[in-house]
């Protein structure tokens, strides 16, 4: 538990340098609510939400790079409406065969795949990334917008199998959660479980909230597995709620903790994450908070 929970929270640091050499660039683009500043799942300009996601290995990305790349743009409050491609392949038969798997996601995301780049450079593994472009269903969800006494829910199935039941636990998933908001429920804040697991998730969701969390629901055991699932924090009044539309959308949701003002984090009465780390982590992180109207 230790090495894992370690694991997790070094996730949080691993774009820091990168983030604040680029730090002023949001400066330069008129109406960008959420950039380098915010380190959040997509960038938001106006109504438009994008997502970038990869390079990944050519056998992962074919197989469930659109999901993953969909589901940041979903997670923050966004209707996907297109998506584009850039793949390395060693020849146009392999070329032909990942585009084959592409179109699949594609359709049964509803997502259009209408553009992108292909290289067959011999020196260069097989790999592939993904951009996606959303917009609004009606204001952007942050990830570090926490509230004392929110409660913090699992929403969706792991993302695992062929093509086809990937696309299928992350439809659902999507459907239910823009179902959310569009039916007018609060939610404060929400994160997609992805690089990083669901405790490393969580932890960046705390840190830049500067909240902390009594986990009362462990929602799966290995803290740093990709999972695809939506962390969402909600006020408990709003409970209800979201498990009706999960009920009706036939999509799994679970409680797994309460956010607390004190910082720190614990787990079954013991505290993984002291205040004097959760100080350390804030101090490390950088962030801003978007500038939104």
């Amino acid at each position: 538990m230790e090495y894992d929970v370690k694991r997790s929270i070094d996730h949080i640091g691993e774009t820091n340098d990168i983030r604040r050499l680029l730090w002023h660039m949001d400066d330069r683009v008129k109406q960008l609510s959420f950039g380098v500043q915010q380190g959040d799942d997509c960038i938001v300009v106006d109504d438009l939400v994008m997502n970038m996601e990869g390079p990944y290995p050519v056998k992962i990305g074919r197989k469930t790079g659109l999901v993953h790349t969909c589901s940041d743009v979903v997670v923050m409050g966004a209707r996907p409406l297109f998506a584009l491609n850039a793949m390395q392949v060693d020849s146009v038969e392999q070329g032909r065969e990942v585009a084959q798997d592409l179109k699949k996601q594609s359709q049964k995301l509803e997502v259009p795949m209408i553009g992108g780049n292909t290289q067959m450079e011999n020196d260069l593994v097989p790999c592939i990334s993904f951009t996606v472009v959303g917009k609004l269903v009606d204001k952007p969800v942050a990830d570090a917008s926490l509230v004392e006494d929110d409660r913090l829910l699992m929403l969706g199935e792991i993302v695992e199998g062929e093509i086809g039941e990937r696309c299928y636990r992350a439809k659902t998933k999507f459907q239910t959660y823009l179902k959310l908001i569009e039916d007018g429920v609060e939610i404060h804040a929400a994160k997609d479980a992805s690089r990083g697991g669901w405790f490393g998730n969580l932890a960046e969701m705390m840190v830049k909230s500067q909240r902390g969390v009594n986990i009362t629901g462990i929602p799966y055991p290995d803290l740093g597995r990709y999972m695809g699932t939506y962390m969402v924090s909600t006020p408990p009044e709003e409970v209800e709620k979201v498990v009706s539309v999960a009920a009706k959308n036939k999509c799994p949701v679970v409680e797994m903790g309460v956010v607390t003002k004190k910082q720190e984090i614990v787990l079954g009465g013991d505290t993984i994450v002291d205040e004097k780390k959760f100080f350390e982590l804030i101090k490390d992180t950088p962030y801003r908070k978007p500038r939104l109207n």
